[in-house]
């Protein structure tokens, strides 16, 4: 990224493939399959007979964090959700605070490589504006120790970006004491060495 355009370059591939672009997240279809993820969380609530009170999803361009804060809303009306973001990445965060898309440096680098937007999308933030009750920054150690965390205790493997909501309840970014915090933790593309170096935090 640092080099090249990977939007650049995906689409002189289309073309020459005669392919079709699945938009990483300012889609409404990515956004609905998105959701899914927070259907899935509200129906464990309901059988579990847990009521949150509060839900912590990565966030990049915007589109996850869309799609499971509105399925989410629809069962649990008034329910806290907050993005979690690399913190020199904090492009949803900014944006939140201001209103309106806020475009960053992405100069600075992160090993949350999934979450590494220059701005929100304008679907997402259309609704993420609508849904969200702000933005929390999390440093790429504590995405480390996460990923500790949730190999040690919960037994899944967790990429970077994928950490960030867990870093964010563990190193209390935001109050959860004594609340039911529902936590997004979301892929495993891990480079062998990286997880290594975690694990022996």
């Amino acid at each position: 990224r640092h080099r090249e355009s990977r939007e650049e370059l995906g689409k002189k591939i289309a073309k020459k493939e005669k392919a079709i672009i699945i938009p990483p997240f300012d889609d409404p279809t990515i956004i609905n399959g998105q959701g899914t993820a927070g259907y899935e969380m509200s129906l464990q609530c309901n059988v579990q007979k847990i009521k949150p009170d509060i839900a912590l999803c990565c966030c990049g361009g915007g589109g996850l964090i869309s799609g499971v804060s509105t399925a989410l809303l629809s069962k649990f009306p008034n329910l806290p959700i907050y993005a979690v973001e690399p913190k020199d990445f904090n492009d949803t965060k900014l944006s939140l605070e201001k209103d309106k898309i806020i475009e960053i440096d992405i100069t600075k680098k992160s090993i949350c490589d999934a979450l590494l937007a220059a701005k929100p999308g304008e679907l997402t933030f259309s609704i993420n504006k609508n849904n969200l009750m702000g933005g929390l920054l999390v440093s790429d150690e504590e995405a480390m120790f996460a990923m500790k965390i949730a190999f040690q205790y919960l037994k899944i493997v967790l990429e970077p970006g994928g950490a960030v909501a867990l870093a964010a309840a563990i190193f209390n970014k935001v109050d959860i004491e004594n609340k039911n915090v529902l936590v997004v933790a979301s892929g495993g593309n891990v480079d062998k060495e990286l997880f290594q170096k975690c694990l022996s935090l």
